[in-house]
């Protein structure tokens, strides 16, 4: 008889294992997302707070911060500035898990190339 070799799993339960891939639900949470969000947020936060921090850096996350407050001020001219740090970290939250989902999948392709 020949035993069939489970895969093993990453603990997720059947139906989240059935619509998200692993490598997505590993991105999620992944040291690249974390790095990534990390690089969006921080320099700009920094410079936001005093303007002596900031630097070259910052330069990713103030575009995506103006674009955010461009729109935002189109959509409701009344808000302040500082209310459009909400959308600023979901965008550089989704920016983060697409980067950790890419370094996933090129991961996962030089082990399966590996073997």
């Amino acid at each position: 008889m020949t035993a069939e070799r489970e895969r093993p799993g990453d603990g997720a339960s059947p139906a989240l294992e059935r619509y998200l891939p692993a490598s997505l639900r590993r991105a999620v949470a992944s040291p690249a997302t974390l790095v990534s969000f990390a690089t969006l947020v921080v320099p700009f936060a920094l410079g936001w707070l005093e303007t002596r921090f900031f630097s070259p850096l910052a330069l990713p996350g103030y575009l995506l911060y103006s674009v955010g407050t461009a729109i935002g001020n189109a959509l409701a001219p009344r808000f302040e500035f500082w209310i459009y740090w909400v959308p600023f970290l979901g965008a550089s939250y989704s920016i983060a898990v697409a980067v950790g989902y890419g370094y996933e999948r090129l991961r996962d392709r030089a082990t399966a190339a590996n073997n």
